[in-house]
């Protein structure tokens, strides 16, 4: 479980009391009829201050306070999830999902399963303060889908000092808006005097109150400020008018009036979001609940986050200034006070805010030191990219976590930097295996696919580091077509995610085991994985966050089959859900795989027009990129029997093929598709070559399904090429059924019927020889529409082969039917032929099967 500061999720406590003018107060009466509010307005004008007092009066709220870490997919999302743990069912899980081994967009499946558990919840205030630090356009679409898409009982709250970079649009119509302004925030003079006589001890003029509201114009953080600093019946003269310059005066002027231990306390732990009076215990060995009580009671910008616990936190404007103090101290007395700042913040498991200390400071070392021990806790990920280039050499764990996390949020720019920042002489073994990501990024050449990886790292790696080698491993495997290791590969993540815990983790690693379970030809264990795996999760909320992994998986396997129906009814369901994400972008490849699915699902059930369609659309939206070839080995596998390639594509894949895999020693079914196209060029030698070669790969590597394509696509060869060699031809077909039947394998066989029809009427007889080949042949009579045997003999031919069974001699069998002895011959040659025997023994044995 991630290390949070709980203190983010307190709303923070205020004891200003102000009664709003009328136009203000309608706005917090109509919070609760809409799905949105938008409060706005520059510091320390009470915009916090007003949410806080209006939300303490709600039943059912969750408070966030942002900061300059929250710009971050997980960051946000754990905090925010951990701020409505009492509203959802399963917590850890959630977090799972938003783990650095996650694709980012997994996290709109985990928005639209949050949003069903929501559905069923009371009136609900979810507010989002600071929301200026969120600028991340991804983070912010994720946000806009969460509130666009929430129930009516959801109410969103976002505190800002800028526009909210969302589109208002959707929102609007479906929920409404209320917008509190900057200049809601501003106070009447008898406003002032309120504020001022509730806010301050203090005994003040009428005349002081009036030059005050003259002169900071009702602004509340000028009051403040002003209060601070202030003797009772003490005249405001010569006061700046710009704010910035009215801060900055105001800030020496608060400090000036401040003791030296209060103001060493404030400076030196001015580098923390928030503080625990107790840490000054580690700097300057004092007490600090004593100095920050004081402090509060002067009227400081301080703002009590948990008075319980004793937790609090500056305003922006007083910290800002603080740290520019802090800044000012010699460096070896900044290093001591961060040392011991930090050192209290590991002790108490804050990680992140270590990290971000140490990084504003530039203290790397200790930096990278947390995060080769920690990088399992850490909220914010994104920290990863704050380091100077050449620490990414230093450290393999920063460097896989880095890269790992920067290709999982598609920035593949951040990606190639880091990875050229290592130079071209990797001298670590481990280390040498990010050239894999250049491939994943589809900008590396398939030469680093022969990359020698270690089957057992460090152990002294952190355990991110070790589940990211290993899943960068699998993805090598798979690439490679070695699924069996790419199995093990599956079994060794799932122990070390033991120590990680993280179920999410589990479930994906058994989403790819199924997966390489289907490519290696194992489509009845891979189908009952998928049923198993469902039931496992079918009981829970977050179960509509793997439907849609379902739908485009097990359509595959369904394909493989021939049940066509099932197929579709579950492609029909996943572009439902896919519909849902409004087509994003991150959704690319999930869409790309059920469209190539519905191509083969309409190819199976006749309809060759909408197949060319579709895979045309595919073929036309890759054109310009490395899916572009993938695309031509759908059209080619599924129209090259219709007649439907065009020359010109046949050349653009040759060249592709030539230009990048030709000298690949690894399988895919790019490497079939060249043997097809050969095929189809009528280069029939060639073609053979490169069947024969797979066959080898796909026996060794144990690719049933890919061994199946091939071997059938031999024996067609073979019988183009007039080969004599029947027994070798009855073998393979002996063993390309042998990998099918029990997996109920028939899309190869349905795909090239066009030619294996004669073959396997011609062998049919041979291949009874082994029972067990028994139903799986009537099923390919059934596909191809294959003659019975005793159909295909003509009545004088059966007449002649029962006389043979009989042991009748030519004269005889003449004499009996008043044939001629010739005409005899002729039909025992034709016998033969349409048997596939060659001599009297073997048509004697072959008819008693099919006559008898």
């Amino acid at each position: 479980m991630k290390n949070i500061l709980y203190t983010k999720l307190i709303r923070p406590k205020s004891k200003d009391i102000v009664h709003r003018n009328k136009n203000i107060k309608d706005k917090l009466m109509s919070i609760s009829e809409n799905k949105l509010t938008i409060v706005k307005g520059g510091p320390a004008v009470g915009k916090s201050t007003l949410i806080s007092s209006y939300i303490g009066e709600q039943n059912n709220y969750m408070w966030l306070s942002l900061d300059e870490n929250s710009d971050d997919l997980s960051y946000f999302w754990t905090y925010l999830l951990n701020g409505l743990k009492e509203n959802i069912e399963d917590l850890n899980f959630y977090i799972d999902i938003i783990n650095p081994l996650v694709k980012r967009e997994d996290i709109f499946e985990l928005v639209s399963s949050l949003i069903n558990e929501l559905i069923y919840k009371e009136e609900l205030f979810i507010v989002l303060d600071d929301f200026h630090y969120i600028e991340n356009e991804f983070l912010l679409e994720t946000i806009e889908y969460f509130i666009c898409n929430s129930s009516y009982n959801i109410h969103f709250i976002l505190i800002s000092r800028r526009e909210i970079n969302i589109y208002l649009g959707d929102i609007l119509m479906k929920g409404g808006i209320v917008d509190i302004g900057g200049e809601d925030f501003y106070l009447s003079l008898d406003e002032t005097e309120e504020f001022i006589k509730n806010s301050s001890k203090k005994i003040i003029s009428d005349e002081l109150i009036k030059e005050i509201y003259l002169n900071t114009e009702g602004w509340i953080g000028a009051i403040k400020l002003l209060l601070t600093i202030l003797d009772a019946n003490k005249t405001i003269k010569n006061l700046p008018k710009n704010n910035k310059l009215f801060i900055d005066y105001m800030n020496k002027e608060i400090i000036n009036s401040l003791s030296k231990e209060e103001i060493d306390f404030l400076v030196k732990t001015s580098p923390l979001n928030y503080i625990d009076p107790s840490i000054y215990e580690y700097i300057a060995s004092k007490n600090g609940f004593e100095i920050i009580g004081k402090l509060i009671e002067r009227n400081m910008l301080i703002i009590t986050i948990d008075e319980d616990k004793k937790i609090f936190r500056y305003h922006n404007i007083l910290r800002q200034y603080l740290i520019e103090l802090f800044n000012k101290y010699p460096v070896k007395i900044k290093n001591e006070i961060i040392e011991n700042l930090t050192r209290f913040l590991i002790n108490e498991k804050n990680y992140d805010e270590a990290i971000s200390i140490f990084i504003n400071w530039n203290v790397y070392d200790k930096a990278l030191k947390i995060i080769e021990n920690n990088a399992d806790k850490i909220v914010s990920i994104k920290v990863v990219n704050e380091f100077p280039l050449q620490y990414y050499r230093k450290s393999i764990d920063l460097t896989f976590i880095s890269i790992f996390f920067n290709y999982l949020n598609l920035d593949y720019e951040r990606c190639y930097t880091i990875i050229n920042s290592l130079g071209n002489e990797i001298n670590n073994e481990c280390l040498k295996a990010v050239k894999i990501f250049d491939i994943l990024a589809g900008n590396g050449s398939r030469s680093d696919l022969d990359t020698e990886f270690i089957s057992e790292i460090d152990s002294n790696l952190n355990i991110l580091t070790k589940i990211i080698y290993y899943l960068l491993y699998s993805y090598a495997l798979c690439i490679r077509g070695e699924y069996i290791k790419a199995l093990d590969m599956m079994n060794i993540i799932k122990r070390y995610n033991k120590e990680l815990n993280n179920s999410y983790v589990d479930i994906i690693c058994q989403y790819n085991k199924l997966g390489l379970l289907e490519e290696i030809g194992k489509l009845n264990q891979s189908e009952a994985g998928y049923g198993e795996l469902c039931k496992l999760i079918s009981n829970k909320n977050y179960r509509y966050c793997f439907e849609i992994f379902r739908n485009v998986g097990l359509p595959g396997i369904y394909i493989k089959k021939l049940e066509d129906q099932k197929a579709e009814d579950l492609l029909i369901e996943a572009v439902r859900i896919l519909n849902e994400f409004n087509g994003r972008a991150a959704f690319g490849l999930i869409e790309k795989n059920i469209e190539y699915n519905l191509a083969e699902v309409k190819y199976i059930q006749g309809n060759i027009v909408e197949c060319e369609r579709l895979v045309n659309k595919i073929i036309q939206n890759c054109e310009d990129n490395s899916s572009y070839i993938e695309a031509l080995v759908l059209k080619i596998i599924l129209l090259s029997s219709e007649n439907k390639i065009k020359e010109d594509e046949y050349n653009k894949f040759i060249n592709l093929y030539e230009k990048i895999y030709m000298k690949s020693n690894y399988y895919s079914r790019i490497e079939i598709t060249y043997g097809i196209v050969l095929y189809n060029l009528k280069r029939y030698k060639e073609s053979l070559d490169v069947f024969n070669r797979v066959i080898l790969i796909c026996r060794k590597n144990g690719i049933g399904y890919s061994l199946v394509c091939c071997l059938l696509w031999k024996v067609i060869l073979l019988n183009k090429l007039n080969s004599d060699n029947i027994k070798e031809c009855i073998n393979i077909l002996k063993e390309a059924m042998f990998y099918s039947r029990d997996e109920d394998i028939l899309f190869p066989y349905y795909n090239n019927r066009k030619y294996l029809k004669d073959i396997i009427r011609k062998f049919k007889l041979q291949l009874l020889n082994d029972h067990n080949n028994k139903e799986f042949i009537k099923k390919l009579i059934n596909l191809m529409d294959i003659k019975d045997e005793s159909e295909v003999l003509s009545p004088r031919e059966i007449e002649v082969l029962e006389s043979l069974i009989a042991g009748l001699s030519n004269k005889e069998i003449g004499e009996k039917l008043f044939i001629s002895i010739s005409t005899v011959k002729t039909h025992i040659i034709n016998i033969y032929s349409k048997l596939g025997v060659k001599n009297r023994v073997e048509a004697v044995n072959e008819g008693r099967k099919l006559i008898y």
